[in-house]
């Protein structure tokens, strides 16, 4: 599975490197601040079908490896300050041993234990391969294709790691390695730079890390670069073209929602099929049709399900051509067989565009539209994308009332959070399929709200920022362990130019949720 891209093929697989439980908060030996919250990114990451392999590495040392401070006498033995002097094991014929400089670190994935194991947030069935590295007990191993040394051998390496990567890429016909996980300045880094020595274009997707030290990222970044190495955001072009590489995918899993023909199985036929099929459904009952012509609920086009007899059409409607697989599955899914989600899920996390990421679980595919309510999101903004042009001028100056939609209506008057002028909360207007007593609304700013340009999430500062308005504005009216808010990152949000973060409410009065929305109803109860 791949697609000719303007380089030439494109067949892409993902690197998922050391999310385990020592490398993350809050109990990791060797935790790197906020790992665990890049899980949501790379599961949705894993999900894209795009991907014609999906590997997860592992650090899996011996207890008495070399990296460990306490296999090494005082004083020189501090983790993360000293260094001992490493000697390759492996030096090539005839020449004496290489020597590098070895960063000792506390004990960390030790073979065997738990805090070797990936963390449960990852859904780690979407893996096809699992790689251990770092077993050699003389020798470290940040990148999953060579040692420290630089040793891309497989007969040389066969002692570090349990599988030669290069090869199972090679296999698969993979051009392109995308490469998220810890640490960002080591293996991480490491891993997407021997990528391109051994042979294929490298990306390293800059949301989807975090590093020892987070103010080296920077020249971190340099390195890659020089190296050969992409690093691009969760929103790049590039990551667009998984949708190209799963076109085969994508024809599976629209076509499986067919009708089965008798015939030729190419997909033109099958809607040559469908549409005369589908040419009398004026003139018979539902139930007499799907008899006459051999269908039942099971095997309805994704376009034709949860919806009434009498709006069946023959062609798939513009507004759902083109969808993801996801959207697909989820458009050809009954109302009756969706459950909701309630807030005994725990605290939300904002994880995509069409997913929300309970903390503590490992399924963000939990969170989607009720079948028939992304069927009315997508309708609806396809009709707002043709009368206003674009989504932002709609929200202005329809929703917001800032304007006439253009960016000068949204000079705030003065600092974040200090004007009522400048700030409006409504309903979201298309909800996810959460329990009704959960109220999900949008507070919309005309300020920015900063993040981080290297971790994408927000910084420090607009955090308190945005707690301490939450708090006064919220919590003094709901009990704080009932209100949770999060705020996409940068390329992940649906309306980039309005400022927006999200807040849910379970069992709020309505009548302060009507007294703070000023009276709004969503959309979704309007169209």
């Amino acid at each position: 599975m791949g697609s000719e891209a303007e380089n030439g093929p494109f067949v892409p697989a993902l690197i998922v490197v050391d999310m385990q439980e020592d490398f993350c908060p809050p109990n990791g030996s060797l935790a790197v601040q906020d790992a665990r919250f890049i899980a949501p990114l790379i599961n949705s990451l894993l999900a894209q079908p795009g991907f014609v392999s999906r590997i997860a590495t592992q650090d899996y040392h011996p207890a008495d490896h070399i990296s460990f401070a306490s296999n090494h006498p005082a004083p020189n033995n501090r983790p993360f300050e000293s260094f001992i002097e490493m000697k390759n094991p492996n030096p090539a014929p005839g020449q004496d041993p290489e020597t590098k400089l070895q960063q000792l670190w506390p004990v960390h994935c030790v073979e065997g234990t738990s805090g070797a194991d990936v963390i449960p947030e990852i859904e780690a069935e979407r893996f096809d391969l699992v790689i251990q590295k770092g077993r050699h007990s003389q020798v470290e191993m940040y990148s999953a294709f060579a040692d420290a040394f630089g040793n891309l051998d497989p007969s040389v390496t066969r002692q570090s790691v349990t599988v030669d990567i290069t090869s199972e890429l090679q296999a698969k016909g993979v051009t392109d390695v995308f490469v998220v996980g810890v640490a960002g300045d080591y293996c991480v880094k490491s891993t997407a730079i021997d990528a391109v020595k051994a042979g294929f274009r490298s990306w390293l997707i800059e949301e989807g890390t975090k590093c020892v030290n987070p103010a080296g990222w920077g020249q971190i970044k340099e390195e890659l670069s020089i190296a050969g190495v992409s690093v691009i955001h969760a929103g790049d072009a590039v990551l667009q073209k998984l949708s190209v590489a799963a076109q085969i995918y994508f024809d599976e899993v629209c076509f499986s929602m067919m009708p089965h023909s008798t015939g030729a199985s190419t997909p033109s036929v099958a809607i040559t099929a469908l549409d005369e099929k589908l040419t009398d459904t004026a003139t018979k009952s539902p139930a007499q049709f799907l008899h006459d012509h051999g269908l039942t609920a099971d095997n309805l086009p994704y376009w034709l399900m949860n919806v009434p007899h009498s709006k069946w059409t023959a062609e798939c409607p513009p507004f759902l051509l083109d969808q993801s697989p996801k959207n697909i599955r989820c458009l050809a899914t009954p109302d009756t067989e969706y459950q909701r989600q309630n807030w005994e899920l725990g605290p939300f996390v904002f994880a995509d565009l069409e997913l929300l990421f309970p903390v503590g679980t490992n399924r963000i595919d939990r969170f989607q539209r009720v079948p028939s309510d992304l069927r009315k999101y997508l309708e609806y903004v396809a009709h707002i994308k043709a009368e206003y042009g674009s989504v932002m001028r709609f929200v202005v100056k329809e929703r917001l009332a800032w304007g006439d939609g253009d960016t000068k209506d949204l000079i705030p008057k003065g600092e974040p959070f200090e004007f009522d002028e400048d700030i409006r909360i409504l309903y979201n207007d298309w909800p996810y399929g959460i329990d009704t007593d959960i109220i999900h609304l949008v507070v919309w700013t005309k300020f920015e709200l900063p993040d981080d340009p290297i971790t994408g999430d927000v910084t420090p500062e607009t955090h308190l920022a945005i707690e301490q308005y939450v708090q006064r504005t919220f919590c003094s009216r709901v009990a704080a362990e009932q209100v949770v808010w999060f705020k996409n990152w940068k390329s992940l949000k649906s309306v980039h130019a309005v400022e927006h973060f999200h807040v849910m409410l379970h069992r709020p009065d309505l009548v302060f949720v009507r007294e703070i929305t000023r009276g709004d109803i969503p959309l979704i109860e309007r169209v």
